[in-house]
């Protein structure tokens, strides 16, 4: 981040024409936003200056290292003189009329993309009387990003002087870190990792950060110091990053946002951790008007699972999205008006497509979504990747035929706070993925799983049978017909195919009816900085559509679901979701006043199903005792999984598979085992005994459940 010039500020002359233009813009502050103020390449404005407007003020937009002239022309009445600022108010130059000529600054360098102002008043000696003028800005050896940038940045981002500048400020309860984020109108951020702006914004102390020193009222605080501030569109983002102590769980925090001293409104909401409800990032807005009125809107919860919501509207929306032609570039807008737009085209089914979104200013976060002729989010990514914030959708397989509708919006959609315009392009292929994917061969089923991904990352898939055996990389073929034939990305290697593609079959004839379990583990990254990773999971039984999932995993996260197929061949899918939110995943709170009581060594029975994902248990502890819990499956069909919930309802310890010798030279590894753990109150646990995934795995069978207290 460059840091502002600072040019001529102690002369005399400086000081007279930013005090006068200071005064002017305080009086009439929508001074800048009237279209005659705004100047563009080789258009002359009008303007004129008398007794009751000693000066005046224009702007206009260059792209980097533009090469601009000024002019006044046409002058009747006063010398004039011309000044020329950045958006700092910084002077870069200046020019006075010189008997009846006019003034120019002429071929002034402009180094940096963005906003310039040009102040115009009486010259130095004049005679103050009423003097018309025209006033113009040229372009010169990069005309076309020049004026291309004043052509598309919107005018909502003008220069207000404000006494007391603009504070937004978070506090919270709770030892948490929550981080603070706010993106102003030109596209500049404030948090912990970016302390200050260029246009006056800086960040306070970061609160509880990492967790190594806890405040008891953490507050984290972004200001804009009094002076010039942008109007326009802030966005505010709050970060739940990661509790600091075992009790913290949920945390409500207060977001007070101040405009010129003045608080125009509060947000008070909570936020959870990751792997409980997901509710770890809230989004919001505030608005700065041309008077310096401020409004702050109520946003909402954005979580990664949002990515694959469509915007609050679209099903009406949707009907009147506009045709787009392939390799023929579109620009549109989003503004908090009209956060998102529609495209509708027209694909067929295996067809790859590429969509790429480009924002154009100033401050807009784009977020891409493709929606199929089902109306599903299919395909969504929000940064192309890591410091980029445009979006693409690179070689997308259309699965279906039918009209497709493109979703052009930004991050937190509606809740979200950047605006700008934007350019969209749909195209084919962006390489010879096209062909690697559409012409695989890959053999058909009576079972078919696929899955498919763009990164680098390596993820598996991994099927298990109703008998219970798995296959996956390590075990590519079981006996009962399951065959890996296809493993994309595998140990980090790059894919053959270039967009990997993972395949899991039963070839014709092998269909075999029960649960079938299905899993995508996010095993590694790939990459010192990964992109963003989604998947497609499709499932398809004798020739018809299980389920087809579009999900957003994190490095080390497994998605899991499960299938029935019955014995005439039909078959339906049961719940999917991620599985690292433990026990919290199960709705088992309203049966633990009923469960019944388990004694110590007096093993129960019970049998995990498709209709029953788990059962409940209780016994009274007593501080300082120890127990050990075991669930041991009848057969190799139930994978099991133990939890043991405080009185308080907490989960306090949890395990999947248990370690053989623990159990036994006959210990079977997918056997659960809670040993040697110590009661620190007296109450009445619980023991939720249930299967591998919980309630979106497959796996089923009998069960017997085993306390020992000690």
């Amino acid at each position: 981040m460059s840091e502002s010039r600072k040019h001529g500020l102690g002369k005399f002359g400086w000081r007279l024409v930013i005090g006068v233009a200071l005064a002017l813009l305080l009086l009439f502050p929508a001074l800048g936003q009237e279209e005659s103020r705004v100047l563009t390449d080789d258009a002359p404005v009008a303007g004129v200056l008398d007794e009751q407007a000693a000066s005046a003020s224009y702007v206009f937009d260059a792209g980097a290292d533009a090469s601009a002239t000024i002019s006044l022309d046409n002058v009747v009445g006063s010398a004039l003189t011309l000044l020329l600022s950045d958006i700092n108010g910084s002077e870069i130059a200046r020019a006075s009329q010189s008997g009846e000529n006019g003034a120019a600054i002429s071929d002034v360098a402009l180094e940096n993309a963005g906003r310039y102002f040009v102040f115009v008043h009486f010259a130095p000696g004049a005679a103050i009387a009423s003097t018309s003028f025209d006033i113009s800005v040229s372009f010169a050896g990069d005309s076309a990003q020049a004026a291309a940038a004043v052509q598309q940045a919107p005018q909502a981002n003008e220069l207000i002087l404000l006494g007391a500048g603009i504070e937004a400020s978070l506090s919270w309860n709770g030892a948490a870190d929550l981080n603070l984020e706010v993106r102003d109108p030109t596209g500049q951020a404030l948090h912990w990792n970016s302390r200050t702006t260029d246009n006056g914004g800086s960040f306070g102390f970061d609160a509880n950060g990492l967790c190594e020193v806890i405040s008891p009222e953490p507050v984290e605080t972004a200001l804009w110091q009094p002076g010039f501030v942008s109007t326009g569109s802030y966005e505010v983002i709050i970060y739940y990053k990661q509790a600091c102590d075992a009790l913290t769980a949920t945390v409500f925090f207060d977001l007070e946002v101040r405009v010129d001293g003045v608080a125009i409104g509060n947000v008070n909401q909570a936020l959870t951790p990751t792997g409980q409800t997901g509710q770890n990032v809230y989004v919001t807005r505030f608005e700065v008007a041309a008077d310096g009125s401020g409004v702050l809107r109520q946003g909402g919860p954005n979580p990664d699972a949002s990515l694959t919501l469509l915007p609050g509207g679209y099903d009406f929306a949707s009907d009147q999205a506009s045709p787009i032609l392939r390799d023929v570039p579109v620009t549109g807008f989003i503004s908090n008006a009209r956060p998102f737009a529609t495209y509708a085209f027209v694909a067929a089914a295996d067809e790859i497509v590429s969509i790429n979104m480009e924002a154009i200013g100033p401050s807009l976060d784009t977020l891409l979504q493709i929606v199929d002729p089902a109306g599903k989010v299919v395909y969504v990514n929000d940064d192309a990747f890591v410091g980029n914030t445009n979006s693409v959708i690179a070689n997308a397989r259309l699965l279906n035929s039918g009209t497709y509708a493109i979703v052009a919006t930004r991050y937190a959609k509606e809740n979200g706070g950047t605006v700008g315009r934007f350019q969209l392009t749909l195209t084919g292929a962006t390489s010879d993925v096209a062909g690697q994917l559409s012409d695989l061969n890959l053999p058909q089923g009576d079972v078919e799983v696929s899955l498919f991904w763009s990164s680098g990352a390596d993820l598996q898939l991994l099927v298990r049978d109703p008998s219970g055996e798995s296959v996956f990389d390590d075990i590519p073929v079981v006996s009962s017909g399951g065959v890996l034939q296809l493993a994309g990305n595998v140990n980090c290697v790059p894919a053959a195919t270039v967009s990997p593609v993972s395949y899991i079959y039963w070839a014709p004839g092998s269909l075999r009816p029960g649960a079938y379990e299905v899993e995508v583990w996010y095993q590694n990254a790939c990459a010192e900085l990964p992109p963003p990773t989604d998947f497609t999971l499709r499932i398809e039984v004798m020739g018809q559509v299980v389920a087809d999932a579009r999900e957003f995993p994190q490095p080390g996260q497994r998605f899991v679901t499960n299938f029935t197929v019955q014995p005439n061949g039909s078959a339906s899918a049961g719940e999917a979701g991620f599985i690292d939110a433990g026990s919290s995943t199960l709705s088992y709170q309203d049966q633990v006043l009923d469960a019944p009581e388990i004694l110590s060594g007096e093993p129960v029975t019970g049998v995990i199903g498709a209709d029953n994902a788990f059962d409940l248990y209780q016994f009274f502890g007593v501080a300082g005792e120890t127990v050990e819990i075991r669930m041991e499956a009848a057969t190799q069909t139930l994978d099991t999984n133990l939890y043991l919930l405080s009185p308080s309802g907490r989960e306090i310890a949890a395990n999947d598979d248990a370690n053989p010798v623990l159990l036994g030279a006959s210990g079977r590894t997918t056997d659960s085992l809670i040993s040697g753990f110590v009661l620190t109150e007296n109450g009445p646990y619980a023991i939720i005994a249930t299967r591998y995934a919980n309630q979106y795995g497959g796996t089923i069978g009998f069960y017997t459940l085993t306390l020992d207290k000690s």
